[in-house]
């Protein structure tokens, strides 16, 4: 048998989880169908006399996604910080890379699946309660080049990791510590870009986006990457994506009884 990954014993492990959070996870999915509902109907109400047009669907879909996403996965290795759970956690008879592929496969792909399928149930159902004075708006695509909805797979994905790393470093309150040193470093990442461009360029800098666009303080000329190097810029997410992914799978490794 695999010291490091056996198929048998995952699933074992896999179904022994599947079976203790199922009642959870129901009411986890009904409080989600619910949450939804009320916001997709409010703002549909707020919005009766105007397209329900794609933008604003997507805004929504991608608000919800990284809001409950980045909650839930905060959660997801909480117990091997716990002392009174932790031990329980450690002592199971499956590898450390096991226990993390459980809790990463229930993170990302199972909790998209669920958040896709309840956002468009939920959403069908609020455009077809309405007349909208006869221009019925349609489901905004998630794989489309004009929405580009697909885009907030990716940012989820690197927040993912993020946070999947925080719910394991810390011990208590991982989704606020988490929170709070995510913002802390994007407010540092942003005063030392400001400055560095500052540095550079001269005084006269505005503002400077991380990575991306410099403004002039006459607002009158911008500076940025050449179309070919922007592109790069989309492999950020998926490399803080497998970096957090990376570091949370180290710090399990570390856990003992």
């Amino acid at each position: 048998m695999n010291q490091h990954f056996d198929l048998t014993r995952f699933g074992r492990l896999f179904r022994k989880h599947t079976i203790e959070h199922l009642t959870g996870s129901l009411l986890a999915v009904g409080v989600l169908l619910g949450g939804l509902a009320v916001v997709l109907g409010f703002v549909a109400y707020l919005n009766s006399n105007a397209p329900f047009n794609a933008s604003l669907q997507g805004t929504l879909f991608t608000m919800g996604l990284v809001a409950t996403g980045i909650f839930y996965t905060s959660t997801v290795f909480a117990p091997f910080g716990d002392k009174r759970q932790a031990t329980a956690a450690l002592t199971l008879p499956a590898s450390h890379l096991e226990k993390y592929l459980v809790g990463w496969l229930f993170a990302l792909p199972f909790f998209v699946a669920v958040y896709v399928g309840c956002f468009y149930l939920i959403d069908a159902l609020v455009i077809s309660l309405d007349d909208w004075a006869g221009a019925r708006p349609a489901l905004v695509p998630l794989f489309s080049n004009d929405s580009r909805l697909y885009a907030s797979l990716g940012l989820y994905a690197m927040l993912n990791g993020l946070f999947l790393a925080g719910s394991i470093f810390f011990t208590r309150l991982h989704f606020v510590k988490t929170a709070f040193a995510v913002m802390l470093t994007l407010v540092v990442l942003a005063l030392l870009s400001y400055k560095l461009a500052q540095g550079i360029v001269g005084p006269e800098v505005r503002s400077a986006a991380p990575f991306s666009l410099v403004v002039f303080k006459n607002g009158m000329y911008t500076l940025e990457l050449p179309p070919v190097q922007q592109q790069w810029l989309l492999l950020l997410p998926l490399g803080l994506a497998l970096l957090g992914c990376a570091a949370a799978y180290a710090r399990l490794t570390e856990k003992e009884v």
